[in-house]
């Protein structure tokens, strides 16, 4: 079948691959040239190209229609536009996403495992998969860590061939991915929590974005989630097994099927499950939100059928990932953690672990390609840094926008916190030393941990190195 993709961005390029991949001729088309693209993007184009894509790109290309007999439009390109009439009265048929995830679903037959939420679906995605890993299964682990684009980083893994190499699936599905994915089985899913984020990308509702995360539940043999969803959830199964975290060793205060004590370095878990409950530790060293991913992990583990000494094992052998709580060195004095932290809720959770008498905060600009409340942002993190530097520069579009750093401030109503605007990262770095001293805790905050992660460290690291050889 000869099949046309129009529109060469992150929902096109996908469909491209994975229709390629199952022997469909394909055209990729776009009104941009290739030169016209990021530089990474030019580099997936021409892979594709290698795998066998015709790429015809930029504003002249005018497709035979006559030797076309299915067309994939990306979501980005308008419903009148003109492109669209001239398929319909040409008779092609349009192919949508639903049809792409059922192709997806057709391929990979191993067990899936899916997490979505707003805030926790890298972490959990990786404990579940350090979970499974020590109990001897070959894991294919997508998440964020592999690439911004989740979907693209699927198709990658499919062409790769990972669905035969592996055992199991455990895949991290940003609302993004959810599209691709919303026909594939899953014989697991997770639901970690549901907070405003992306608003913008739902015309502000809340409700929207959370029927967006909700395809889940529909997607899940056996769904798990916080009992902060249930008010989603109870309309749509009543089947959900809920987790939890607990203030006290025996009290479960959300009634939930699993749940977990954190005390003095060690884990307990208790589970109440339709063929199985019990009680066990673990040491447990990591802080903060992992906690709480952690029993999201467990109950994956329990509910899939692995045994309490495997999960203990996975539990003590997970370190953490680069990003998320990461503790980066003592710099002349100072201990440096970087953290990507930037809805309000993840930040509570992130500053609430920093206990010291100075915290100097560093925030990366929290808007992405998503346009967020930045004085939110800044209201939230002036209740626990005593110095707050923002960074205009945005990690993911590459573009300086100081309105941007001086909102974040604007949101500070703790009158004793001193507050530094600057344009980008290196610098932030230089004037947290400079303006510190030995025994601080300097923490970085934002997205650009997620989105560009091996620069913003590096930047990070740099601007600390300069303020250090004036010390």
């Amino acid at each position: 079948m000869n099949c046309i993709v129009i529109g060469a961005g992150n929902a096109g390029r996908p469909v491209a691959r994975i229709l390629n991949y199952i022997d469909h001729k394909v055209v990729l088309t776009d009104q941009k040239k290739l030169e016209e693209f990021p530089k990474k993007t030019q580099k997936i184009l021409n892979q594709m190209k290698k795998e066998g894509i015709e790429l015809n790109l930029g504003p002249n290309y005018t497709p035979e229609l006559k030797y076309i007999n299915s067309a994939y439009i990306s979501p980005t390109i308008p419903t009148n536009s003109l492109i669209r009439k001239i398929l319909n009265l040409n008779g092609v048929k349009l192919i949508n996403h639903r049809d792409i995830s059922h192709i997806i679903d057709d391929i990979i037959n191993i067990d899936i495992i899916g997490v979505t939420g707003t805030l926790g679906k890298t972490s959990t995605t990786h404990i579940i998969s350090q979970i499974f890993e020590s109990g001897g299964y070959k894991v294919w682990k997508c998440s964020s860590r592999h690439g911004n684009l989740l979907s693209e980083v699927i198709i990658d893994g499919i062409i790769k061939d990972y669905h035969h190499q592996n055992d199991i699936a455990i895949f991290e599905l940003p609302h993004g991915t959810s599209r691709l994915m919303s026909q594939v089985k899953l014989k697991i899913g997770v639901l970690t929590n549901i907070y405003k984020d992306h608003l913008d990308e739902f015309e502000g509702s809340v409700e929207k974005y959370a029927q967006r995360k909700l395809f889940i539940a529909n997607s899940s043999e056996t769904l798990i989630s916080t009992p902060l969803c249930k008010e989603y959830l109870e309309p749509l199964r009543d089947d959900t097994i809920y987790y939890c975290t607990r203030k006290t060793k025996t009290i479960n205060e959300f009634e939930c099927d699993v749940s977990g004590y954190l005390n003095n370095q060690r884990i307990q878990i208790d589970y109440e499950l339709i063929n199985s409950h019990g009680t066990f530790e673990s040491t447990f060293k990591l802080m903060g939100y992992y906690f709480e991913n952690s029993i999201a992990s467990a109950a994956v583990a329990l509910t899939y059928g692995l045994s309490e000494n495997t999960i203990k094992q996975g539990l003590i052998q997970f370190k953490g990932i680069p990003g998320h709580l990461e503790y980066i060195g003592n710099y002349c004095g100072r201990e440096i953690h970087f953290d990507a932290a930037f809805v309000p809720e993840g930040l509570v959770a992130t500053l609430e672990q920093f206990s010291n008498p100075e915290l100097i905060v560093l925030i990366d600009n929290p808007d992405t390609t998503t346009i967020r409340d930045k004085y939110k942002i800044g209201n939230v993190v002036g209740e626990y840094a005593d110095i707050i530097i923002s960074s205009g520069y945005n990690e993911t579009t590459g573009v300086v926008d100081m309105n941007a750093a001086h909102e974040v401030l604007r949101g500070i109503h703790n009158s004793n916190c001193i507050k530094i605007a600057t344009k980008d990262m290196i610098t932030a770095g230089k004037l947290a030393i400079e303006n510190s001293k030995p025994g601080d805790t300097i923490l970085h905050v934002g997205p650009g941990a997620i989105t560009n992660y091996d620069e913003l460290k590096q930047k990070m690291k740099s601007g600390l190195e300069k303020g250090c050889r004036k010390q």
